[in-house]
């Protein structure tokens, strides 16, 4: 992966991290990894991406759980478990 890629990718996941949630195109994410397809390694490496920058650089003390869906060509990324609550 190049390092430009990797620091757009890193942009993607401080969104879902303070945001909640974020969306990218699944063609872009399959692009800066050198895929055609979305593939188990990938959804593996964004866990772990994940897992280092909650733990290692934002330093937070709990780790949500990253959710993924892929929606109409895009990828949505979660870090809620239960993101539509019952509760307004």
């Amino acid at each position: 992966m190049e390092k430009r890629h990797e620091n757009a990718l890193t942009d993607v996941l401080e969104t879902v991290a303070f945001n909640g949630f974020a969306s990218v195109p699944k063609w872009r994410v399959t692009r800066w990894y050198g895929q055609v397809n979305l593939t188990v390694n990938i959804r593996r490496d964004l866990r772990d991406r994940w897992k280092a920058l909650i733990s290692e650089e934002l330093d937070w003390s709990e780790v949500p759980t990253l959710r993924m869906a892929e929606v109409h060509g895009s990828l949505i990324l979660m870090n809620k478990e239960n993101f539509f609550s019952d509760k307004e």
